[in-house]
């Protein structure tokens, strides 16, 4: 087989499996779409992660990991799996390019993915006003005014952030109230260049070439208002990844992979690591918790095969 373990997803859930599994010896490819690091290398700060007296910055957080993984052999590699199949002894990886690899064990964690609005609009200005990265794209919006839409602990973070470029952040939030932590609500309240709707819902995005404004409408009256913007980030929660396993996995009524308290899924020999994973906590330090753990179970189905 081309390798021993086969991890889907560069988060932090799938380097630090890859790293426990490259130290112990064994050949391993991890593939990941689009980057490695995962969601943590778009925040700002990270204040809850074990260890750390003080806020870790996600993207040094994630730079480290993907750093420590490549020291120890772990063969990373950007590719879309769209196919994963259970052979006797033996798994099968797919990418979207038409690449395939072959393993004795897989451990899926491929994460989440920004849910979209789903309306007007939306798709027609991806890379033109739709913000996917802030930490990449906020200096784009210097003295320009901003929509955030989602008032959750994802959208206020990553408003904070925008404030300190845009000359204002408009967080639109269709609940009554916000729902992210009190200390980050206090810190979106105090700050003069965040402006909070909650009660609201955007119901189109509008421009030219380019994003100019957003239609807002109000639960209570109906009444729709035009906010002039530049830029939208949408942050309305996140779904897992797991179209292509739809058949293949157990998964729960949101796409999450059923997984038990190692790790393993329905099909011997494939693991479910970090926010992918069913009624997953989505901390930092509960994904690494778990990569460690899908990686100790892989390594003891290695070693079993091994005997």
């Amino acid at each position: 087989m081309d390798y021993d373990a086969i991890i889907v997803g560069g988060g932090a859930a799938g380097l630090s499996a890859g790293t426990h599994l490259s130290r112990a010896g064994y050949r391993v490819l991890l593939l990941d779409k689009e980057s490695f690091g995962g969601q943590i290398m778009n925040v700002e700060w990270i204040e809850d992660f074990p260890g750390s007296a003080v806020p870790v910055s996600g993207a040094v957080l994630g730079s480290g990991l993907v750093n420590e993984a490549e020291k120890c052999g772990v063969h990373m590699q950007l590719g879309e799996v769209v196919e994963i199949e259970s052979y006797s002894g033996c798994k099968s990886v797919r990418c979207a390019d038409g690449r395939g690899y072959t393993s004795s064990v897989v451990i899926v964690a491929g994460g989440l993915r920004p849910r979209k609005l789903g309306v007007p609009g939306e798709d027609r200005f991806q890379d033109k006003g739709m913000i996917h990265c802030t930490l990449c794209d906020a200096g784009l919006y210097d003295g320009q005014a901003v929509a955030v839409c989602g008032g959750g602990h994802a959208g206020v973070v990553e408003a904070l952030y925008l404030a300190n470029h845009a000359s204002t952040v408009h967080i639109i939030e269709a609940q009554s109230g916000l729902s992210a932590p009190a200390p980050l609500q206090e810190r979106a309240y105090a700050n003069p260049g965040i402006e909070i709707r909650c009660g609201a819902e955007v119901v189109e995005i509008v421009g030219d070439r380019f994003v100019t404004g957003v239609q807002v409408q109000s639960a209570a009256t109906g009444q729709r208002e035009l906010l002039n913007v530049s830029g939208v980030l949408v942050r309305v929660g996140f779904d897992p990844a797991t179209e292509y396993l739809e058949g293949v996995l157990s998964l729960d009524d949101r796409g999450g992979i059923v997984a038990n308290d190692v790790s393993e899924t329905n099909v011997p020999g494939i693991m479910a690591a970090g926010d992918i994973r069913s009624e997953s906590p989505r901390k930092v330090a509960a994904a690494v918790s778990e990569g460690i753990s899908a990686a100790m179970r892989a390594q003891r189905l290695l070693q079993m095969a091994a005997a």
